[in-house]
């Protein structure tokens, strides 16, 4: 227990520390770039820790780690503005525009080259047909009419490619009926389908009842010490058939292994030209109770330069839209504060990834990256977005705002935004007490 909330706790510094950082500095250096004076670089709100000054800034580490700002002279409502050329107040709007912009834009860059970067350094992948192989009974799906053996083609609009896609925006619209266009026996059908409400490890998430993937029941390889590797299967065989029965995907294989955790299974095999029949012991070694030790075939994703970085923007597109669809379900009825994720959340999520290695944490920090500079940019007030907003009304107006009217909107930000981070803490931390409750 106390080395999982060490290594979370070490995640969420790494993940979030990293990114407070980048979005910080876009402020920073644009705002040196234009000359304005910065009096506080801080990671962290509230008290001062501990750092050191340079020149006319005070670098700071402060008490709550949730956050960071930088403070540039003449910035805040509250304080007496002299007018001075390095004040903030006193640049064209273009260059207060761009001192705001630049924390949200470091986020997306880094969202945007971290993407690319792990497409480059490449990766084996499973090949996740988007195949129906598995209706449960009186789910959603079923309710809806889907079949075992429906290819899905569309859900909510977005284009499937394999079943990871669907698994994701079917997680992502838990309570809200969403559209599937799918294939069946070559022709185009639709239906609408509501994912019921499903508390997970980490949050409610979307349930349909369906499994698939459509791997093909070919063997990748076969794990030192299991089952599998013990019996003698090698990579490249072909199973065709489990305990006399057919078998048409690898995922038919699993589910056959599910049934049967405590038997032995007999495998039907195609080596070539040969078929043989070999046997698989059970495994009380947790990592093989399914799988028995056969790993699926992958292939290698690895792209260069400019295709990756093609790949990245396309990626974090699809990433974006899929994000603003669950904002806008927190201002529907079948949507919930409980779906966002607060830092106890974020920790645990970090330290898992810490866990699984750099890759995983990279992927999960472009992912984070992506949501808070799209956050960011929201038109509500205190954050980047509702500075920004301010600035386009004044030059609409082709005036400036006078300072108590910036100071109200500020505080109507201020309290809007506090009142959502309790809630989000209270979730998190109910969320998070109960899960240990029930071990």
């Amino acid at each position: 227990m106390v080395q999982n909330f060490g290594i979370g706790l070490l995640g969420f510094i790494v993940v979030i520390g990293f990114l407070i950082f980048i979005h910080e500095a876009g402020h920073f250096f644009v705002a040196k770039l234009f000359r304005v004076r910065v009096l506080v670089f801080s990671f962290g709100f509230g008290k001062r820790l501990l750092g050191f000054r340079k020149g006319d800034t005070d670098y700071r580490l402060s008490l709550i780690p949730l956050g960071g700002y930088v403070r540039m002279a003449g910035d805040n409502p509250d304080e007496l503005v002299a007018g001075s050329p390095d004040e903030f107040l006193s640049k064209p709007r273009w260059q207060r525009f761009l001192i705001l912009f630049a924390g949200p834009l470091m986020n997306l860059l880094v969202a945007i080259f971290f993407v690319a970067g792990l497409a480059m350094v490449g990766r084996q992948e499973v090949d996740q047909k988007p195949i129906v192989l598995e209706v449960t009974k009186g789910s959603p799906a079923e309710r809806a009419g889907i079949q075992p053996g429906d290819v899905l083609t569309r859900i909510k609009g977005e284009a499937i490619s394999d079943f990871d896609d669907a698994r994701l925006i079917i997680a992502m619209n838990a309570g809200t009926p969403i559209r599937f266009e799918y294939l069946r026996g070559g022709v185009a059908g639709t239906t609408t389908l509501t994912p019921e409400i499903t508390q997970g490890e980490y949050g409610p998430y979307g349930k349909a009842g369906i499994a698939g993937g459509g791997m093909e029941p070919i063997v990748g390889g076969a794990t030192p010490g299991s089952p599998a590797a013990a019996a003698g299967i090698r990579a490249g065989d072909r199973i065709v058939g489990v305990n006399g029965q057919p078998v048409t995907a690898l995922e038919g294989f699993a589910k056959a292994s599910d049934d049967a955790k405590t038997k032995p299974l007999a495998v039907e095999l195609e080596r070539g030209a040969e078929r043989l029949t070999l046997t698989l012991a059970p495994s009380t070694d947790p990592n093989f109770e399914v799988s028995r030790g056969i790993e699926p075939k992958t292939r290698l994703f690895k792209l260069s330069l400019f295709p990756a970085l093609n790949y990245s923007v396309g990626e974090n597109w699809r990433m974006l839209r899929i994000t603003f669809t669950s904002l806008g379900r927190l201002f529907r009825p079948e949507g919930s504060m409980k779906e966002l994720s607060g830092p106890i959340n974020i920790a645990r999520i970090s330290g898992d990834a810490l866990r699984q290695g750099w890759i995983r944490v990279i992927a999960l920090m472009a992912m984070i990256s992506l949501q808070l500079g799209i956050m960011n940019l929201l038109p509500i007030p205190v954050l980047d977005g509702g500075h920004i907003m301010i600035l386009l009304v004044e030059s609409v107006a082709r005036r400036e705002l006078s300072m108590r009217v910036k100071e109200r909107i500020q505080q109507v930000g201020f309290v809007a935004l506090a009142t959502l981070m309790i809630v989000v803490l209270y979730n998190d931390v109910i969320s998070n007490v109960l899960r240990i409750n029930k071990g």
